[in-house]
């Protein structure tokens, strides 16, 4: 898997691109000072370009990230709300899960899957979700 950096004004994206398919997605640890709207679209529009690959997740796992993938942004959905949406409304553990081990944040916006009575969970940190979210409440 070859490894490539993409820019956009102070956010810089790790990214892994294995035969032209993009395999995952790595933000930095700490959301840079400065980050605008403007950057986190530049950035998307980069990864557009990208067919993805997930075929090797739980095939459960690839139902919830293909949803996910619905959420437009400037919306989000409760863990439960997606659970309903792939079909098992009682799977609301096992949609953190897979939002738990989303390797593509942005292209696949488990961002936008929220817990029922709050803000819940992110991999990359609560720093990053409320950014993200703020960012794209923006645009």
């Amino acid at each position: 898997m070859s490894r490539r950096t993409l820019h956009a004004g102070p956010l810089a994206v790790e990214i892994g691109v294995e035969s032209g398919k993009l395999r995952s997605v790595e933000l930095p640890p700490a959301v840079p000072e400065g980050i605008e709207t403007s950057h986190l679209a530049d950035v998307v529009r980069q990864l557009a370009c990208f067919p993805l690959d997930f075929a090797d997740a739980p095939p459960f796992t690839q139902q919830v990230w293909m949803e996910m993938q619905k959420i437009p942004a400037g919306s989000a959905l409760t863990y439960g709300e997606l659970a309903a949406a792939v079909g098992n409304p009682r799977a609301i553990r096992a949609v953190g899960q897979a939002c738990r081990c989303n390797r593509m944040p942005l292209i696949i916006p488990c961002h936008r899957v929220l817990a029922a009575g709050g803000l819940g969970g992110f991999s990359l940190g609560l720093e990053w979700k409320r950014k993200l979210l703020e960012l794209e409440a923006a645009g």
